[in-house]
C-alpha cells in the first residue's frame, strides 16, 4: 500500500514537514518500504526466539511536530509485529500518519490495530493516562519527556523515552577530511538530520577542516521542500526560533558564528550555521544543539576528546571518522552513546538497534531490540494504576521514623553490629547509630547500621571508582569471580540456613534458598562467559557490531522476601553485566546479606558492590535523587515505587519498579528471566561500514 501511494506520501509530508523532498523519496519511503518487510519477516519466523515472551497490549505512540513519518514507522512496526495494537497521537495538520492509518484500515482483516489522533501536545498526558495502555512511547525533547515521567509516576504504563536529536562527530588528525565533511552535511545540514551537530576536530587539522567546511557550506542550497534542487528545506517558524535564540545566546559567550548564505529575518529559512570558539564552561557548551546549528570545538588528544563527548548528559549517536581502525574503534567502544559510526554517519538498517543512554532515553527500535520494547515474560500481570493519593513527595523517606528503637553505637564491623560494606570494608556509618533486627519469634538476632544520606554518597562515590576496572574486565574474569562467590556461599552454606530458620523459614525451604542462590551465581556466570560483540549483517556493506554495554553505578533496593534469594538474584545479573552496584538488603532480614559481604573483601574489588542498611524509605529516596545513580531498580512498596519513578527524572535514569507487587524469586522466569538480562545492561551499535 505505501508502495502504491508512495507519491502521495513524500509530498505530504515534504509539504506539512517543509523537510527536502529529495530526501524523504529517496531515502524516508523506501526505508519505510523496508521496515514493513523486515518486521513482517521477523514476525513469522521468530516465533521459537521470542518463546516466553507476549504482547504488551495497547501501546500508546506520542510524537512532536517535528517527527518524521519514518520515525514514526520506526515504532509502529515492530509494536505490530509482536501482537501489539498502537494509538498514536499527532500534531494537528499531520496528513502523512492519517493517511497511513487509512492504509491500514482498508487492508480490512484487523480494524483498529493501527489508531491515530490528531490533538495538541496536552493530549499526550490524556493518552498515557487512559485505562488499558501499557506502554508509553514518547518521542520529543528533554523537558517534555521528563514533564511526563513526572506526570505518568503511579499510573501504571511503561514509558519508553526516545529524547533529544543531537549527535557528535571526532575527526581525528589522521581522518579523510574530505570525507568527514560530507559527514557533517548528513548529519547537520540535510534533511535526514533531526537535529544539530556537536563537531570535535583534532588541533593539528582544525584550521584545514574549518576551512573546506565555510566552503562546502557555501555551495549547500537552502529552499522549499517541494523544489527537488535544494539540499536543506525549513522546520518551521518554531525550530528557526530556537536555532536563533541558540546562536544569540553563543554569541554573547563569546563564540564565532558564520552562516552560509544570506536568509531575510523574515524567511522561515535559517541557514546553515557554523559556532566556533564557544568557551568550554559557556552555559551553550552544555546545552543541546538544536538543527540546523553545527558547534565545533578543538581538542588536543583523543583521550581529551573522549572526555568533551561523555561529558555531556546526552547520549544519543555519535562518529569517529578516522583511518587507524584499530584507533576508532577504540574511541567507539569508549563513547557512552546508544549508535556509533565508524568513518559514516546517520546509517540505518531495520536490522539494525538504535537508541541512546543517559538523558537521551533507553528505548531502541530496530532489530530485535526494537522488539522486545513492546514484549513482557510470558504471564505477566497488566499494569495497573497504583497512585496513592497520600503519598507525600516532600516527606516520603526525609527522616528515619522515630520509632525504630536505636541500638548501639555502630564501628567499622564485620560482627554484630554490623557496619556498612562500602569500598571493600566495613566501615562506621556517618550517624554512629544501629537499627536492631528482630527474628522470628522477636527475639534479637543483631544491630545493623543505621545508614543515610552520607553514607549514600559515599557508597555512589565508591562505586564510580571501581567502574572503569570492572568494565575493562574480560567476560571470564567476571564469570570466575561470580563462580568464586558462588563457592564461598557454600562453604557458608550451614550458617546461611541457620539464620534463615531464625527469621521462620523451615528448614527444607531454607536450604533450598541458599542452594537456589549459589545455583543463580553460577549461572549468571555461565552467562556473562557468553558474553561479547554479536555481529550483524545490514544491507550496506560492512557488519554491524551489537554490544551490550552495562549501565554504570546500579542502585538495587532488594525486596523484604527472600532475603539471601532476592538478593543474589539481583546482585549476580547486574555484576556479570560489568555493572557496579550500591545496595540496600532486605530490610526484614539484611544480616545474611552482610554475612555474604565477608567474602566479598578478599573476592571482590574494592567499590564493586556496596552494601548500605538503613531505614528503605529514607535509602531510597537518596538513591533515587542522586544524579550520580545510573539507574534504580526498586522492589518495596507501591508508594515507593511511586515515589521512585517520579524523583528519578532529574537525570532521567532508567528505573524498574515492583509497582507494590510479590515477585517469585525461587521460580526461574522470575528469579533468573531474561527481563533481568534485558534490564542488566544496554545495547549499543557500533557500525563498520566498508568501502569508499
Amino acid at each position: 500500500m505505501i508502495q502504491k501511494h508512495q507519491r502521495l506520501l513524500w509530498t505530504l509530508e515534504s509539504l506539512v514537514t517543509g523537510r527536502a523532498v529529495r530526501e524523504v523519496r529517496d531515502r524516508d519511503v523506501p526505508l519505510a518500504q523496508q521496515l514493513l518487510q523486515y518486521h513482517a519477516t521477523q514476525a513469522y519466523t521468530q516465533e521459537e526466539a521470542l518463546s516466553g515472551w507476549e504482547p504488551m497490549g495497547v501501546i500508546g505512540l506520542i510524537v512532536p511536530p517535528t517527527f518524521s513519518l519514518l520515525e514514526m514507522m520506526w515504532r509502529i512496526c515492530p509494536a505490530l509485529a509482536v501482537g501489539c495494537t498502537v494509538v498514536v497521537l499527532v500534531p494537528p495538520a499531520s496528513p502523512a500518519p492519517l493517511l497511513l492509518a487509512q492504509l491500514a484500515g482498508e487492508l480490512g482483516r484487523f480494524p483498529g490495530i493501527l489508531n491515530v489522533v490528531s490533538g495538541p501536545p496536552s493530549m499526550g498526558r490524556v493518552l498515557a493516562s487512559q485505562p488499558g495502555v501499557q506502554k508509553v512511547a514518547f518521542c520529543g525533547d528533554i523537558q517534555e519527556g521528563q514533564a511526563l515521567r513526572w506526570t505518568l509516576a503511579g499510573l501504571g504504563p511503561e514509558l519508553g523515552l526516545a529524547l533529544g536529536a543531537e549527535s557528535v562527530m571526532l575527526l581525528m588528525e589522521v581522518a579523510d577530511v574530505d570525507s568527514a565533511v560530507e559527514g557533517v552535511v548528513d548529519a547537520a545540514w540535510s534533511d535526514r538530520s533531526p537535529g544539530g551537530l556537536r563537531l570535535l576536530v583534532q588541533e593539528s587539522v582544525w584550521d584545514d577542516t574549518m576551512r573546506r567546511l565555510r566552503a562546502r557550506m557555501g555551495r549547500l542550497r537552502v529552499g522549499r521542500g517541494l523544489d527537488g534542487a535544494v539540499d536543506m528545506g525549513t522546520r518551521g517558524a518554531a525550530a528557526r526560533d530556537l536555532a536563533q535564540h541558540y546562536v544569540l545566546k553563543a554569541q554573547s559567550q563569546g563564540a564565532q558564528v558564520f552562516q552560509a548564505g544570506d536568509v531575510p529575518s523574515v524567511s522561515p529559512f535559517f541557514p546553515p550555521t557554523l559556532v566556533c570558539d564557544l568557551p568550554p564552561a559557556s552555559p551553550c557548551a552544555q546545552t543541546e544543539v538544536p538543527w540546523p546549528l553545527v558547534v565545533a570545538s578543538p581538542f588536543r588528544t583523543a583521550k581529551e576528546a573522549l572526555a568533551m563527548a561523555n561529558g555531556t548528559p546526552r547520549g544519543g549517536s555519535a562518529s569517529v571518522w578516522s583511518e587507524r581502525l584499530g584507533q576508532a574503534l577504540e574511541l567507539g567502544h569508549r563513547l557512552r552513546m546508544g549508535t556509533v559510526w565508524i568513518n559514516a554517519h546517520g546509517l540505518r538498517d531495520p536490522a539494525v538497534p538504535t537508541g541512546g543512554c543517559k538523558w537521551s532515553g533507553s528505548s531502541w527500535h530496530g532489530g530485535l531490540d526494537g522488539m522486545y520494547e513492546y514484549l513482557q515474560p510470558s504471564g505477566t500481570p497488566a499494569r495497573m494504576p497504583y497512585f496513592c493519593e497520600n503519598l507525600n513527595y516532600d516527606t516520603f523517606g526525609l527522616a528515619v521514623p522515630s520509632n525504630v528503637p536505636a541500638g548501639p553505637e555502630t564501628g567499622p564491623s564485620s560482627a554484630a553490629p554490623y557496619g556498612l560494606f562500602v569500598g571493600g570494608r566495613f566501615q562506621a556509618p556517618g550517624t554512629r547509630s544501629s537499627r536492631p533486627i528482630q527474628d522470628s519469634h522477636g527475639n534479637l538476632h543483631g544491630y545493623v547500621a543505621e545508614g543515610g544520606a552520607k553514607d549514600i554518597r559515599g557508597a555512589v562515590e565508591a562505586a564510580h571508582q571501581a567502574a572503569p576496572g570492572w568494565v575493562d574486565q574480560s567476560p571470564g574474569a567476571r564469570a570466575a569471580l561470580l563462580w568464586a562467590l558462588a563457592a564461598a556461599l557454600e562453604r557458608r552454606e550451614s550458617a546461611l540456613t541457620s539464620k534463615l530458620e531464625r527469621h521462620g523459614v523451615e528448614f527444607k525451604a531454607a536450604k533450598v534458598e541458599v542452594e537456589l542462590s549459589m545455583r543463580r551465581l553460577r549461572a549468571w556466570g555461565s552467562r556473562a562467559q557468553a558474553q561479547g560483540p554479536c555481529p550483524q549483517a545490514a544491507e550496506l556493506r560492512g557488519p554491524v557490531l551489537r554490544l551490550r554495554e552495562p549501565l554504570g553505578v546500579l542502585a538495587i533496593v532488594c525486596p523484604d522476601e527472600w532475603p539471601l534469594l532476592a538478593f543474589v538474584s539481583l546482585l549476580a545479573p547486574a555484576l556479570a553485566y560489568g555493572n557496579t552496584v550500591v545496595l540496600v538488603p532486605s530490610g526484614a532480614c539484611p544480616i545474611l546479606a552482610l554475612d555474604v559481604c565477608q567474602d566479598m573483601i578478599t573476592l571482590l574489588p574494592a567499590g564493586l558492590v556496596n552494601v548500605v542498611t538503613g531505614d528503605r524509605d529514607h535509602l531510597t529516596r537518596c538513591l533515587a535523587l542522586h544524579q550520580d545513580v545510573q539507574a534504580l531498580w526498586y522492589f518495596g512498596s507501591a508508594q515507593g515505587s511511586q515515589f521512585v519513578e517520579r524523583a528519578s527524572t532529574g537525570n532521567l535514569k532508567p528505573v524498574w519498579v515492583s509497582r507494590g507487587c510479590p515477585r517469585a524469586w525461587d521460580q526461574e522466569a522470575e528469579g533468573a528471566g531474561p527481563d533481568l538480562e534485558l534490564r542488566a545492561a544496554r545495547t549499543k551499535a557500533l557500525w563498520l561500514p566498508m568501502g569508499d
